[in-house]
């Protein structure tokens, strides 16, 4: 028996349609804030000036711009979808340079490969805490004396999502790693901005989380393009 070849391939584009998730969607919108930002911290460079530099340095906890917050985390909770995580996130790294962790925030896998580099012709150590609500439990903490020195673990979160990154011999050097279970995230630049894409047709909680100010969620039903807002105040 003879077939039509154009009715067989608009069967298999039908069985394609079908083995593939609900028609993948997006979630987006913008982290703001409102009322007083709170104030830098302020930190004596008392050592080590020729690298790290004179005066004091401002840690920025906060950083809002025209209402809009910044480094945020926005993440679906809980989701079944094909999205994967990046190589950056699986295999994350820090880099102390100008006694200064770069990057100052990232997100990476929980149990991802970190590597920490000592850019600096000084000694830098660091010292990372898992964060657990109001309490902090040490991760790792090694002496890197030399430059070129590079330190490799894994990031093993227990029961928090934040890592905070210090240098006992710096005391004005701080930075941060959120420990993601899911690869649906984004994080938010000086816009407030967030776009969270690959998101099959469902509804969900999404997360918005600030390492300082913590966190905020919201029911979104997603079919095609949907939106979500979240407001933080001090």
């Amino acid at each position: 028996m003879k077939v039509n070849k154009s009715v067989l391939l608009g069967m298999a584009a039908a069985v394609g349609l079908m083995a593939t998730p609900a028609m993948a969607g997006s979630i987006s919108g913008t982290v703001n804030f409102k009322g007083d930002v709170p104030p830098v911290g302020k930190y004596a460079i008392t050592k080590n000036p020729e690298i790290c530099g004179t005066g004091t340095r401002n840690v920025e906890w906060v950083r809002v711009k025209g209402g809009k917050l910044s480094q945020a985390v926005v993440y679906i909770a809980k989701i079944d979808g094909p999205k994967k995580f990046s190589d950056t996130a699986t295999n994350a790294k820090s880099n102390q340079k100008g006694c200064e962790f770069l990057p100052y925030l990232q997100v990476v896998k929980n149990g991802a490969a970190f590597e920490a580099l000592n850019s600096d012709p000084v000694l830098h150590n660091i010292h990372t805490y898992e964060i657990i609500g109001r309490a902090k439990r040490t991760m790792f903490n090694v002496s890197q004396p030399d430059k070129g020195f590079v330190y490799n673990d894994k990031i093993k979160m227990r029961r928090g999502t934040w890592m905070k990154l210090e240098c006992d011999a710096h005391d004005f050097m701080h930075g941060w790693v959120f420990a993601a279970k899911t690869p649906y995230y984004e994080v938010t630049g000086n816009d407030g901005a967030f776009k969270i894409t690959e998101v099959p047709d469902g509804e969900y909680e999404v997360v918005a989380y600030h390492p300082t100010l913590g966190k905020q969620t919201a029911t979104v039903k997603v079919s095609g393009d949907s939106k979500a807002s979240f407001t933080f105040t001090q």
